[in-house]
């Protein structure tokens, strides 16, 4: 087989991802692990923590395979997205779940240059309606759905 070459920014990114993993299974070693069916305060970090290190040593091990290819950094989307982060926890606690996470989707749709407003305003229903069921009403978590 042919060795095309390393791809160092592949190498780190998956080794810097491999070690945010082993930091949480570190930080979460001291809390209670519980089993499946009673889940402890370190289950879910742990767990994380685990794939997150294994995605990142195979990320890291195909880099070793890959060219080395330049760096195409685009702002648009990391400035959309971060905004729409930091608008959602402003938010949050002022005018509830579902209007900040539907400023949240908005915000971050607009990363794209060719996304639809229809689309957008599909996207932020779905993941709001989802994130509803889920966070609010399925795991019960005490956050008003709308105003504070």
């Amino acid at each position: 087989m042919k060795r095309t070459g390393r791809n160092r920014q592949e190498i780190a990114a998956g080794l810097a991802w491999a070690a945010i993993g082993l930091g949480a299974i570190a930080i979460a070693a001291n809390y209670a692990f519980g089993t499946i069916i009673r889940m402890g305060p370190g289950f879910v970090p742990i767990l994380l923590g685990a794939l997150l290190a294994v995605f990142g040593v195979i990320a890291a091990w195909q880099g070793r395979r890959e060219p080395e290819v330049s760096l195409d950094l685009r702002w648009r989307p990391f400035a959309f997205i971060i905004g729409g982060i930091v608008v959602w926890v402003l938010l949050i606690d002022h005018v509830g779940f579902v209007p900040s996470t539907v400023a949240l989707v908005a915000i971050s749709a607009q990363a794209e240059r060719d996304v639809t407003w229809l689309e957008t305003f599909l996207l932020a229903a779905g993941m709001t309606l989802v994130g509803y069921l889920i966070f609010i009403r399925g795991i019960g978590i005490p956050i008003a759905a709308f105003g504070s």
